[in-house]
């Protein structure tokens, strides 16, 4: 007798116990970040050219910075051009500028040098003045008797005073309250004096006269040459002048170096010209 085999029957799944896919976690995802390209060596060589001649421009006297500053602009904005880099225009106005710092600083700091200069001259003459006319007035005022000055000294004759509008090398004595004639002046003059002939030709030209010269004469006073004239004015006041030449050049008046100093008063009688030759015979020069 056949047995015929039984099949077991199968085990079926338990719906509860499917398997179920599980998704897999997503990674976040970080935002990416676009930097700006980094320009090319050449193209800043332009931005440098025109960087550099505005710092030219502006800075302008500053000639140990502006100066270089130009140059180098000038430079780069040449190479930029010649080799074809970028940034042809700031190249460009690089040369301008640099070109035109390099035109007008120079010419700018002379004219600047020279009014420094001028200026510094101004002010030294200003303290010169200052010192010779507080050096006079001191002295003179102190015991009425002798004027002294930078330039040179004198005795004051009897009854005259020392006059304080006196400035430089140029000082006056006079009478208390006396009118025109009471007053004698001394004062370094400038230009060439020559010789007594030169002196007189001189004194004639300038009283438009051939003969203005009424007296003349050479003289030495302190071991110094010295002339002496008389002559009338334009307007016929009769003068007394001694010269003394000054060959040391060692003073100036309104920036011109004094060649001589004159002692001057009118002289209509005797006695003023006694009084004139005594400021002459007194002084002593410097």
């Amino acid at each position: 007798m056949n047995e015929t085999p039984v099949s077991r029957p199968q085990p079926q799944p338990n719906p509860a116990q499917a398997t179920v896919p599980v998704a897999e976690p997503i990674a976040p995802v970080t935002p990416q970040l676009s930097l700006p390209p980094t320009p090319p060596a050449s193209q800043l060589l332009s931005t440098w050219s025109l960087v550099l001649g505005i710092v030219a421009l502006v800075l302008g006297i500053v000639v140990f910075i502006s100066i270089p500053a130009a140059i180098v602009a000038v430079i780069l904005g040449i190479i930029v051009l010649a080799k074809h880099h970028p940034g042809k225009g700031k190249a460009l106005a690089g040369i301008i500028t640099g070109g035109v710092a390099l035109i007008f600083i120079p010419i700018l700091f002379m004219i600047t040098l020279v009014a420094y200069n001028g200026i510094t001259e101004r002010a030294n003459q200003l303290k010169q003045t200052s010192t010779q006319q507080a050096a006079a007035t001191t002295v003179a005022s102190s015991d009425g008797i002798t004027v002294n000055t930078p330039c040179y000294s004198y005795t004051i004759p009897t009854s005259y005073v020392y006059d304080d509008a006196s400035k430089d090398c140029t000082t006056a004595v006079n009478i208390p309250n006396g009118d025109a004639l009471s007053r004698i002046t001394v004062k370094g003059n400038t230009g060439t004096i020559g010789s007594l002939k030169d002196v007189v030709a001189t004194f004639n030209k300038a009283a438009q006269s051939s003969n203005a010269v009424i007296d003349q004469e050479q003289l030495t006073t302190n071991g110094r040459t010295a002339y002496y004239i008389s002559y009338k004015d334009t307007n016929g006041l009769l003068f007394g002048n001694y010269i003394i030449p000054d060959s040391s050049a060692s003073r100036t008046v309104g920036g011109k170096t004094i060649t001589a100093y004159t002692v001057a008063g009118y002289v209509y009688n005797s006695s003023l010209k006694a009084l004139v030759h005594g400021v002459f015979d007194s002084l002593v020069i410097k």
